[in-house]
């Protein structure tokens, strides 16, 4: 579809530019170039056409009141660890990076409610909270870096949804800005309201397409006393799945029950080394109680543990205390980074199943590249078994063939395996810019048409992140892609990285915590470079200035999940920068 939005004139720039102010207001192709990157393949043309960083609520709707009347679109932005492509810009437009937006307003234990703004940190909101004896329970793997705002957006989930339930189960009220500008309130503090249509939830999970929000109220929990922790290895999925079914008719509920296949576990248990070079390879299941008395955790254990046994498990494993249980949480938590390291691209896909199916529909994922006779691509797959499970492509997606065999084979996934069996295409990373073309296979038309009147309700012009499969099935955008993960040929140096591009670096890194926006953080700086490379960007003054900013600490490198040597990069790209500047002025 052609794009029916209106550029931004320079009038308009100047409006934006006194709403935020100058030193929050970023229209240089440097800077704005960064923001179309995400963890999905690379599209060139999704370049936003400006950036701004807005401080409250006020800014906001004014902001909103200018692209309403203007046509503009408006991308609300966190962390941008969107594995959906969700705050990425196919028509341009203005995003919104509301990363600075990160108070948390007030706690209020006797109510068990706190308030924080959009741009909050999952962990910094819980390491906040953890000496009052309370936390937020959902819990995503990108927690170190996702927001409060985006969890809302795509009503996350993670490792302790099988228990805790994600997001939507927390939200108590937020106040959220309409695309014309006005500012609405949703929802009670208070733990039952039934006083009118359940609109907040409507907002959780909407993805950015009806409202941007401003203020988020949240139902916290006490910590758990006790847990304790069981590491199990199966001969067969069949013995997984059984195990876990056992677990549903007994009624038993882990507060987290995760699994990893054989593909993953290879990959984890090499990457890990040490013990788990002598585990047997199979499929791994990690299982977590909880108890409010040191009696009641080894009770609950041992039911667990009589439950496993039956299944014969190849390896049992408890850990003895909470340094060996984060030991094995953290083969886990190394799926994707582990797997990162295979192939230099990895995409990781969402969908959810009856867990009465898990076994069947896990057999078949693992025989995609065999029955699409696919000759690079290999699938890995692993998730949190209440039925959401992350099916992961590996490949280079700097070969187009390799691109090509990818996107087969998640239509496959989708069209042929997850609607099928009765899933659904995203449990929670949501439809994102990736996933349209699937709606129509998981939800009949009249569902589809109920949610697109929806949308015209409270965005008639549709200016909240177009593109975004709610509400939006009548819309299509075709874009050539150009993938740029692995870096080459940068003045004859060859940097081949695994980037993911998951954003875990910014959170430590110290230009990115005085400079703000996402350029100065050591994945924008890895954007950076791929501009370079392939020619969408010059050196400028402006890039030197942002790579020169770089303390070379070795903080990202540290906290990189795959291992990229990004300060090594750095100091390279600074160098070579340096020699062209010199031979310019020569």
């Amino acid at each position: 579809m052609e794009n029916r939005y209106n550029k931004i004139s320079k009038e308009i720039k100047e409006q934006l530019r006194k709403i935020v102010g100058e030193s929050n207001f970023f229209d240089q192709k440097e800077i704005r170039f960064v923001y179309a990157f995400g963890p999905i393949v690379f599209r060139k043309n999704w370049v936003p056409d400006v950036i701004l960083t807005p401080h409250d609520t006020q800014e906001i709707s004014k902001i909103l009141k200018v692209a309403n009347e203007n046509l503009i679109p408006v991308i609300a932005r966190g962390a941008g660890t969107s594995l959906s492509g969700g705050p990425l810009t196919p028509y341009g437009g203005i995003v919104l990076d509301l990363s600075q937006m990160n108070n948390i307003l007030r706690v209020e234990i006797e109510n068990n409610v706190v308030e924080v703004e959009p741009g909050v940190i999952c962990d910094d909101l819980n390491t906040y909270l953890k000496p009052f004896g309370y936390f937020f329970p959902p819990d995503p793997g990108s927690s170190q870096a996702c927001t409060i705002g985006g969890m809302v957006a795509n009503n996350s989930g993670g490792v302790q949804a099988f228990k805790y339930g994600v997001t939507k189960d927390y939200v108590l009220a937020l106040e959220c800005v309409l695309a014309d500008g006005s500012i609405i309130k949703l929802g009670k503090e208070v733990l039952k309201s039934v006083s009118s249509y359940n609109l907040k939830d409507l907002f959780v999970g909407s993805e950015g397409t009806l409202g941007v929000f401003t203020k988020i109220s949240l139902r916290i929990k006490p910590l758990p006393s006790y847990r304790k922790l069981g590491f199990y290895i199966f001969k067969t999925i069949d013995d997984l799945g059984n195990a876990v079914l056992e677990l549903r008719k007994q009624g038993f509920v882990p507060i987290l029950l995760e699994f990893l296949d054989l593909l993953t576990t290879r990959a984890v248990f090499e990457n890990l080394g040490g013990e788990f070079s002598k585990y047997p390879l199979g499929y791994v299941l990690l299982a977590d109680v909880e108890s409010r008395s040191a009696q009641g955790i080894e009770e609950e254990f041992e039911k667990l543990n009589l439950i496993m046994e039956k299944y014969n498990p190849i390896l049992s494993k408890s850990a003895k205390n909470d340094a060996e249980r984060e030991k094995l949480i953290g083969a886990r938590k190394a799926a994707l980074p582990a797997l990162s390291r295979i192939a230099p691209s990895c995409c990781l896909e969402d969908c959810t199943i009856k867990i009465s199916s898990f076994s069947d529909v896990i057999k078949k994922i693992e025989k995609i590249s065999e029955n699409l006779k696919l000759s690079r691509v290999q699938v890995a797959t692993f998730g949190h078994m209440e039925g959401n499970i992350h099916p992961t492509f590996l490949f280079n997606e700097n070969d187009p063939h390799d691109v090509f065999e990818f996107e087969l084979a998640k239509k496959y996934l989708y069209e042929k395996i997850i609607i099928p069996s009765g899933g659904s295409i995203t449990g929670e990373h949501g439809i994102g810019k990736i996933k349209i073309s699937f709606m129509e296979g998981e939800h009949e038309k009249e569902v589809l048409d109920m949610m697109e009147k929806i949308k015209n309700l409270f965005d008639p012009k549709h200016i909240l992140n177009p593109g975004t499969g709610k509400g939006l099935r009548t819309w299509s955008y075709t874009d050539e892609i150009q993938e740029r993960r692995t870096l080459k040929n940068l003045n004859n140096e060859i940097l081949e990285l695994r980037c993911m591009r998951c954003g875990f670096c910014k959170e430590t890194c110290v230009s990115k915590k005085y400079f703000h926006i996402e350029p100065y953080s050591p994945r924008g700086r890895l954007c950076l470079l791929n501009g370079l490379v392939h020619g969408e960007l010059e050196p400028t003054s402006l890039i030197n200035e942002i790579f020169h900013a770089c303390s070379l600490c070795g903080n990202c490198n540290y906290m990189c999940p795959s291992g990229v040597p990004t300060h090594e990069i750095f100091e390279k790209a600074r160098e070579i920068l340096h020699a062209r500047r010199e031979t310019r002025h020569g």
